[in-house]
């Protein structure tokens, strides 16, 4: 991971990676975050956007909307 910002006032994580194999970094947007502390917790991400094309719309068609469990994102239950 590059760069990381999460707007916790708006909801949004901004985040810059360089994936292996990739020449050049790769732009995140999560248009929105919820923490989920009830039955399920974790992370529900939806509205991603990526500065790749392709990656943006199989997102959409697989899955708009994720939620990521807790023991997945470490880093990100530490940081929200």
């Amino acid at each position: 991971m590059l760069k990381l910002d999460i707007n916790s006032e708006d909801k949004t994580i901004d985040l810059t990676v360089l994936l292996k194999g990739e020449a050049s970094p790769i732009d995140i947007h999560i248009g929105h975050y919820e923490v989920l502390t009830d039955e399920v917790q974790g992370i529900k991400i939806s509205n991603i956007h990526t500065s790749r094309e392709w990656m943006t719309e199989l997102i959409q068609a697989i899955a708009p909307e994720r939620i990521i469990p807790f023991h997945r994102a470490k880093l990100l239950k530490i940081v929200l």
